[in-house]
């Protein structure tokens, strides 16, 4: 309801920095984020200059202290640096700000990865499967490769490596997906593809195979 309420017009000088204040009231902002906010308020573009001005003069903005909270923030909210680059890039920070604020940060984003994974994953993430999640999770968080393997790493080192020899499993993960026996090459393989992304070796995974076509026919 508020997000269509009319934008009220500056008559004066003084509305335009009624408006400034009123903004920085509210949260921390860059300096072309509160541009983009007045020229809503009027098209006299010295008024806005003029508060814009008065902003950076009395320290009420300020892109360098601005960049830093933004980055402690999100770095608290378990966002990655590519993340981090381009929301600081839409609020109109230039990437050498970007780019000197990152670099004097001592956070460790693999740590912050793996915390997030730890929250999610309870178990060690070494099937395909599970590891196209994790690493599908980590990336719209805005992690890199780099991070997302060493967090996934990181990870396992606190469970035992699973081993995947249960044909029985195996059967019951084939009978989720095939309702007859596998027997033309075409569905083979999809069973395969299937078996192998949960952590089956092939040779194992052919046994499940013959197993589940067994099972099949003597049904």
């Amino acid at each position: 309801m508020f997000a269509n309420k009319p934008i009220k017009i500056a008559k004066d000088i003084e509305a335009v920095r009624r408006s400034a204040f009123w903004h920085l009231s509210r949260r921390d902002h860059s300096q072309a984020e509160l541009l983009k906010k007045l020229q809503r308020k009027t098209d006299n573009q010295q008024w806005i200059d003029a508060v814009i001005n008065e902003c950076l003069d009395f320290k009420y903005l300020d892109d360098q202290r601005f960049t830093h909270s933004f980055l402690r923030s999100a770095q608290n909210k378990g966002h990655g640096i590519t993340r981090i680059k381009q929301d600081l890039t839409l609020k109109g920070i230039n990437e050498a700000l970007i780019k000197q604020a990152i670099l004097e940060s001592e956070f460790d984003y693999i740590e912050s990865a793996q915390r997030l994974l730890n929250n999610k994953y309870h178990e060690a993430i070494v099937t395909q499967h599970l590891k196209q999640k994790a690493m599908g999770f980590l990336q719209t968080k805005g992690f890199s490769f780099d991070i997302i393997n060493s967090a996934i790493e990181e990870h396992n080192q606190q469970y035992p490596t699973p081993t995947f020899n249960d044909l029985d499993q195996a059967c019951e993960l084939l009978s989720k997906k095939f309702r007859v026996s596998i027997d033309d090459q075409k569905q083979k393989m999809k069973a395969i593809r299937l078996l192998t992304s949960h952590g089956y070796a092939y040779a194992k995974a052919n046994e499940a195979i013959k197993l589940f076509n067994e099972y099949k026919d003597q049904q």
